[in-house]
Parts: C-alpha cells; sequence; structure tokens
C-alpha cells in the first residue's frame, strides 16, 4: 500500500487490529502517518488514544474487553492480563470489575500504568495461556491478584470459592499461589481461604463457617461443610454443613445455591427428604439471619442439634465432595458417622 492511499484500505488496518485496537507501530508500517494517527484522534476524529501509542478504531464508550486488549497492546510483548479481566476469559463470574484492567510485565521492563490499565511488574511472570483470544495469566494467578486489591470479605470470599466451587482449580493450588506472592493484601484471602480449605464453597457458607467458630456453644460441635452423604450405598446428597456425631444437616439456603432455577429448587427438596429418610435432622440457614439475628439464630442451631442428639443415630456415611489435601479425613474414603454427642471442636 503506498503511502497516502491508506484511507482507500480501511478494511486492512481492521484486519491487523484485534478488537478494533492497534499499536501506532503497526498503523505506520501500513502506511499511516504518525502525525494523521494522532490527529485522527483529536476530539472530533474517528479513531480514540486508549493509552500511549495504542489506538482504537473507533469513537464512543469503549467496551471492557476493548479495554483489556489496550492494556495488552499498550504494555507490549511479554504481557499478560491478570486480576478479574483474567479470570473473566477463564469463564469465571463473580466479582465487581474493577475501574483498571490488570496486565502483569517483567520487572525488568519499564512500562508505567495509566488511566484505566493497571500495570504491575513482577519477578514472577507468569505462563501465558490464551484463553477467549486474549493473552492471560493462569487461573489461580488472576483470581488471587483480584483479591489482593479487594478489602470486602464477601467479595475476597465470592472470587475465591468459585474456580473450587465449579471444579476448576483445588484449594493448594490458590493457597500456593498466595503464597509464592508478595505479603502486601494476603491477610484477608488467606483468613478466608481457611474457610475455604474446610470446605466453604460460598460467600454464604464462609461468613457461616466463621459464625460458627466465633460461638463457643456451636463450635464445640464438629461441623463438616460439602461433604457427600450415602445410607445403604445410596447418594443423598452434598451437604453444606453436617454435624456427624448428632446426625444434623445444615443446609445454607442461599438463592444463588438452591433457589435460582426450577432445578435448584427441586434437587434441594430432593436432598431434604432423603436426608430425613435416612434418620437424620435438617435445619435450613437462610443467610440474612447470620448477622440480621444471629443471637436467634444461634438458639435456633442449639435447639436443633439438640433434636438430633434424641434422634436414632443414622446409619451415614460421609466423604468429602472435593480434596483440598488439608482437611482431616480428606483421603476421598467414606467416614462413618458417629452416634455420640462427643464435643470434638471445631471445623472437620
Amino acid at each position: 500500500m503506498r503511502r497516502g492511499q491508506w484511507a482507500a484500505h480501511v478494511a486492512r488496518l481492521r484486519e491487523a487490529a484485534e478488537d478494533d485496537v492497534i499499536h501506532v507501530r503497526v498503523l505506520a508500517e501500513l502506511d499511516v502517518p504518525e502525525s494523521t494517527v494522532y490527529r485522527r484522534c483529536g476530539d472530533d476524529g474517528p479513531w480514540t488514544l486508549m493509552a500511549p501509542s495504542t489506538i482504537r478504531l473507533g469513537t464512543g464508550t469503549a467496551t471492557r474487553r476493548q479495554l483489556a486488549r489496550a492494556g495488552l497492546v499498550y504494555a507490549g510483548a511479554g504481557a499478560v492480563l491478570s486480576g478479574l479481566d483474567g479470570a473473566r476469559a477463564h469463564r469465571l463470574r463473580r466479582g465487581e470489575l474493577p475501574d483498571d484492567v490488570h496486565v502483569l510485565v517483567a520487572a525488568t521492563r519499564r512500562v508505567r500504568s495509566v488511566q484505566g490499565i493497571r500495570v504491575e511488574r513482577t519477578h514472577r511472570p507468569p505462563s501465558p495461556w490464551t484463553r477467549d483470544g486474549l493473552t492471560v495469566a493462569p487461573m489461580e494467578r488472576c483470581v488471587i491478584d483480584a483479591v489482593r486489591g479487594m478489602t470486602d470479605r464477601a467479595d475476597v470470599a465470592a472470587v475465591l470459592t468459585e474456580p473450587v466451587q465449579r471444579r476448576m482449580l483445588l484449594v493448594d493450588s490458590l493457597r500456593a499461589e498466595l503464597e509464592a506472592g508478595p505479603r502486601a493484601g494476603s491477610a484477608l484471602p488467606r483468613t478466608v481461604l481457611q474457610a475455604v480449605e474446610a470446605g466453604a464453597r460460598s460467600a454464604a457458607e464462609v461468613d457461616f463457617h466463621d459464625w460458627w467458630l466465633e460461638r463457643p456453644a456451636l463450635a464445640r460441635h464438629r461441623i463438616l461443610f460439602n461433604v457427600r452423604l450415602y445410607c445403604a450405598g445410596v447418594f443423598l446428597g452434598i451437604a453444606d454443613g453436617y454435624l456427624p456425631e448428632v446426625g444434623a444437616v445444615l443446609p445454607i439456603d442461599s438463592v444463588e445455591q438452591h433457589f435460582m432455577t426450577p432445578q435448584q429448587v427441586a434437587e434441594t427438596e430432593r436432598q431434604h427428604r432423603a436426608y430425613r429418610s435416612a434418620g437424620l435432622h435438617v435445619y435450613g440457614i437462610r443467610p440474612g439471619r447470620l448477622r440480621g439475628d444471629a443471637m436467634g439464630l444461634e438458639r435456633d442451631v442449639l435447639d436443633a442439634v439438640g433434636i438430633a442428639e434424641h434422634l436414632p443415630t443414622a446409619a451415614v456415611l460421609w466423604t468429602p465432595d472435593l480434596p483440598s489435601g488439608r482437611t482431616a479425613g480428606d483421603d476421598g474414603g467414606l467416614h462413618a458417622s458417629s452416634g455420640s454427642s462427643g464435643t470434638s471442636s471445631g471445623v472437620g
């Protein structure tokens, strides 16, 4: 293409761009003068300057994907997308996207953050993955990078539990990534991971885990989170909370996990019937009561435990739904529930 003739071949510019985002250097290679590029990014021009030397072949509000692409184009060779935008590329859904996309580059690079793009220089550049057409960090790096910048415990819990609940990552991989990174911003994710390692698989279950351990009258009873229950070789269901010494099941009745779809409602009802048929006592926990009616809920749960203690021993076996490598009895085998009302404390 001869200089000055590029305007007749705009389609070729779009072919060279990705998501309509392109570097000034590439435009120059296509015979678009640099002065012309920046003039077209002016107030009345048809293009947009998204970052230094980073052009969008259009105007108006950029999509989130175009912002992510601009971050990669601006940061240059070796850059990878991380944080929640990287997690989205891995098909994770939870968490509110921050104002800026998060891009990682090697510590030896001299690339600065700009509006809308946070560039982190790292001595641990991750191996790049291609997900949804974007160059991204591995899933565990994206997740941990995302939660390091969060201050709300519920937000951290939502993001950390999703890949485990959806069987995309094991807890150990999240723990290893957290331990390998900087200590800054790690305190809150570290405490939330303790609940995830204990079996919590949603923000509501993390809240319930913490709420339980804060109350001595409850904490003396061993509780297991997300264990598969069997009776006479028949699968009953996955119990959100299970007290093996007394034979009580405590479902966390969150809308997201139990009542979002008709299928979820039907499965929840089936599990409850199966638990009761096996001789287990079932008491549902509404997440809103954990903070809104904590004392009343504690009394009701203790009453439910008392009822379960007086029922005949249920011949129920349990096994963790997913291995974590850190939970007692986490060998994948079946474990018998005790009929005694023993007082072993803590979370199983």
